[in-house]
């Protein structure tokens, strides 16, 4: 078996958002082992300059790459905006965005009024809009930036009324705008999709965006044969820029079960 096939999947974000999507890629390939990379050390992105994000993406997916990874994951919306195309012009191993197989899925749906929250930096770059544009021309698209949810999960807040308040601030306009779809374009929310999906009600389907991504992740390994054929022996490994109890707290929540987070001092 080439040693590219028994190479972990890197993925990385801002923080522990991106364990949402560690989750259901560990729960779709239960085969594969996991190297996750939380920059909590500079999150948000959402809040930073495209060039500060793709320097701490290029940085992160390089040393993943270092580390074994045979693929990287970019788990994180506000990167997947404006560093996915620098990562595949710098890196030899595939790559993966968290908006493309998000926008495959809407246009296979047909949705006619989608609604999309993200970070600033995501709904500020139109990546949404513009893909949509192409791939799904018939649907209506409304983008709405709501930054404060990140910041609120990070801070294991995750019911009660300060996310309730949030939630309905974010919710009234995106709402009357009678949209079918929502696209939590963000894998920090999933954490609190049950909350949002309940303000918003059964006449908006909410799209899981961690699933999607999983599918097409496991998807185009098995087209190009890197799908390892038997469990891996080493576990899975979270490593955090910036260690603090409270983040290996509300990790576990994320990726729903306990784990050991590792400070990796990849900027010294």
């Amino acid at each position: 078996m080439p040693a590219a096939v028994d190479g972990p999947i890197g993925l990385f974000d801002s923080g522990v958002g991106g364990l949402t999507v560690a989750r259901a890629l560990a729960d779709r390939l239960p085969g594969e082992r996991l190297l996750y990379f939380g920059d909590t050390a500079h999150l948000p992105y959402g809040d930073k300059s495209p060039e500060a994000i793709r320097g701490y993406s290029l940085s992160i997916a390089q040393h993943l790459v270092d580390l074994g990874a045979k693929a990287i994951v970019i788990a994180c919306n506000s990167a997947s905006s404006v560093a996915y195309d620098a990562l595949v012009d710098a890196l030899s191993v595939p790559v993966f965005n968290v908006i493309d197989p998000v926008v495959a899925e809407v246009a296979r749906l047909k949705v006619k009024r989608v609604g999309i929250w993200g970070t600033k930096a995501t709904i500020k770059s139109g990546v949404f809009p513009a893909k949509l544009a192409a791939q799904a021309p018939d649907a209506a698209v409304r983008a709405w930036a709501t930054p404060l949810l990140v910041p609120v999960i990070e801070e294991n807040i995750l019911h009660g009324p300060i996310l309730d308040a949030v939630i309905d601030g974010y919710a009234r306009p995106t709402l009357a705008e009678d949209v079918t779809a929502l696209v939590l374009a963000c894998t920090h929310y999933p954490i609190v999709a049950a909350q949002i999906g309940q303000r918003m009600g059964a006449n908006v389907a909410l799209l899981s965006t961690p699933q999607i991504v999983a599918e097409h992740v496991a998807a185009t390994l098995g087209d190009r044969g890197l799908l390892r054929t038997a469990a891996p022996k080493a576990p899975h490994e979270f490593m955090v820029s910036d260690y603090t109890p409270a983040f290996e707290s509300i990790a576990q929540q994320f990726f729903g079960e306990a784990i050991a987070l590792r400070e990796d001092h990849l900027w010294g």
